[in-house]
């Protein structure tokens, strides 16, 4: 399918998949309010296995184009500029593969850590969680943004909005997920 080999579908495909990921977070986040440990949540059939079937698809080609968009973006310019300006661009910005490996690699460990018995604790655990959430919050702080961009809402008018509440959003994020890993680890530490 041409859509899939063209760089601007394939950056499309990155902007819906990062989202439906990103509503996942929020969905998470609210999903588990002040409760560190899993929740079991109430199975209703077919749509707990497709959504996690949607989830899974949705990181695998994210992760996949993501990859193969920095890739050629690099081919294109394999030099680097003697002079680098920044018009625009932020620190998030320019290091979306790296807060994208990393926030794969926390995923991988978080799932790992509620699957296998104790998969540490204490301080490591606190600080895997809070490295994990740093680069999670790195992504989504310009991926959310991003994604209207991709999808053609850049005009000056809605740009500084689309970033302050991309922005936005990732911080409020960022904040309840360190609250419960803070509270997680203050619990485990009085016991």
């Amino acid at each position: 399918m041409r859509f899939f080999r063209d760089t601007v579908g394939r950056k499309i495909v990155i902007a819906v998949t990062g989202q439906i990921m990103a509503g996942f977070v929020i969905l998470h986040l609210i999903g588990n309010p002040l409760n560190p440990y899993p929740v079991k949540l109430p199975d209703i059939g077919f749509l707990k296995q497709l959504s996690r079937v949607i989830l899974l698809l949705s990181f695998i080609f994210h992760a996949l184009f993501g990859v193969q968009v920095a890739v050629e973006n690099r081919a294109a310019k394999p030099q680097t500029y003697v002079v680098k300006k920044r018009l625009r661009t932020n620190f998030a910005a320019e290091n979306m593969r790296w807060s994208g490996v990393l926030t794969a690699a926390f995923i991988i460990y978080h799932l790992l850590w509620f699957s296998l018995p104790k998969a540490g604790s204490g301080y490591a655990v606190t600080a895997v969680y809070s490295g994990g959430l740093t680069a999670l919050f790195l992504h989504l702080y310009h991926g959310i943004a991003s994604f209207f961009q991709t999808i053609g809402c850049n005009s000056e008018r809605t740009i500084p909005v689309v970033e302050r509440a991309g922005k936005g959003t990732a911080v409020i994020l960022f904040a309840g997920y360190i609250f419960i890993v803070l509270l997680s680890f203050i619990q485990e530490t009085l016991r």
